[in-house]
């Protein structure tokens, strides 16, 4: 007997999960990706006897924005899969290796014009291409979101033969001023994300404009931003007394401080994600990478506080709390960020996990390596961004020493 569904697998540390289309056959299964992900609250299910299932003709309801437009995809992405299954039996064999082999040979031989079919086609070769999983996470999740947002921006699918300097000039301009805007550093990772895929298509013979690769990448001569040792100290000790709302804010600012995690994974925090052993287990709703990060005194003290559920709402709101507590409180250190200014002006989310990164290696004295481990960044990343990035702990040590060697 044959099934084809749609169908979800549910992890306890995630809140929404990726929609596949799941064929099962003589007790083997078979899923295939449909690049949608929902919450259990967004999806239509039925009942089929004992058991629940996602309804095929209406997968998705009002919940999930946008649910029109992909439960149109979602439906022709299963009409397609439904379509292999019947060529499958035509030829006698509908095995899941059978219909996964037809798949495969159906995307080899889509044409590929657009950014999006691109990326698509990339991501369909991740069997035996080389490509690691992290560079695979940036196609399919950050250069995806991006392009999608960009096409909806300007009403039109943008073609790989559209990457020319004007496509340029366009899609930095939408990234800097969309309703979340990016920073000069995730803009550049988006150019740099979409000359990688282009290299990439063009090796497997796909065609892509050639004036992509004359892209030129963001400058990134600024300061590293993040909070010294003795800037930590000082926030934790203060208390601000103008807003309970921002108090909140500035405690859960100061949990990440401690921690290193990202707002989306502050977002999905609680109890059940911390052992007996005070360490956080949890795996970045970003990149997919397992995090264990063991909790100070001060992270236990917080978390307990709200009941392990620390207060964060949108980013965006969440960051404009953090310019608001990191003024009142008069941290106004000058930093370069395109200009001079202070540090309550350019403090973001961001800046607690660079905070952590920076405490842990400068202060405690980890190894890029341990710190990697427990924060989800590369080793890489943190040589390049993070390492002896502190001028001020610089200047200590040089007077420490100095002092020594005078006495």
């Amino acid at each position: 007997m044959s099934t084809l569904n749609f169908f979800i697998e549910q992890h306890l540390n995630k809140t929404t999960y990726p929609i596949y289309i799941r064929y099962d056959h003589a007790s083997k299964k078979v899923l295939f990706s449909t690049n949608f992900k929902a919450s259990t609250d967004q999806i239509n299910w039925l009942m089929d006897g004992a058991r629940k299932k996602i309804k095929t003709s209406e997968p998705l309801n009002k919940r999930f924005i946008g649910h029109l437009r992909a439960n149109k995809e979602l439906i022709s992405n299963y009409k397609e899969v439904q379509d292999l299954v019947f060529d499958a039996r035509d030829l006698g064999d509908p095995s899941v290796h059978k219909v996964k082999e037809l798949f495969k040979k159906s995307k080899d031989q889509v044409e590929v014009k657009t950014i999006i079919h691109g990326i698509d086609y990339i991501v369909s070769k991740i069997e035996g291409s080389g490509i690691s999983e992290r560079t695979l996470i940036n196609y399919d999740k950050n250069l995806r979101k991006h392009i999608d947002g960009f096409n909806e921006y300007k009403s039109r699918d943008h073609q790989l033969n559209d990457l020319d300097k004007n496509f340029e000039y366009e899609y930095k301009k939408y990234l800097y001023n969309k309703d979340q805007p990016l920073s000069d550093g995730s803009v550049d990772n988006q150019i740099k994300y979409l000359k990688s895929l282009c290299r990439k298509l063009i090796d497997l013979g796909i065609p892509c404009n050639e004036q992509v690769q004359s892209f030129s990448r963001i400058s990134l001569t600024y300061d590293m931003v993040f909070l010294t040792a003795v800037e930590l100290k000082r926030l934790i000790d203060s208390r601000i007394t103008s807003s309970d709302t921002l108090d909140r804010k500035k405690d859960a600012f100061v949990f990440q401080c401690l921690t290193g995690i990202r707002v989306s994974d502050l977002k999905k925090f609680n109890k059940d994600l911390v052992d007996d052993k005070y360490r956080l287990n949890t795996r970045s709703e970003k990149t997919g990478t397992l995090i264990k990060i063991p909790l100070v005194d001060k992270a236990i003290e917080i978390a307990e506080k709200y009941n392990y559920n620390i207060p964060v709402e949108s980013e965006q709101k969440y960051n404009e709390a953090i310019h608001k507590f990191m003024k009142e409180l008069g941290f106004d250190r000058k930093v370069e960020s395109k200009n001079y200014r202070p540090l309550h002006e350019v403090c973001t989310s961001h800046t607690a996990r660079k905070t952590f990164i920076s405490y842990a290696l400068n202060n405690l004295g980890l190894s890029v390596a341990e710190v990697s481990l427990i924060s989800g960044t590369s080793q890489g990343t943190i040589q390049k961004h993070y390492a002896g990035a502190n001028i001020e702990e610089i200047e200590n040590k040089i007077l420490q020493k100095s002092t020594r060697e005078n006495q």
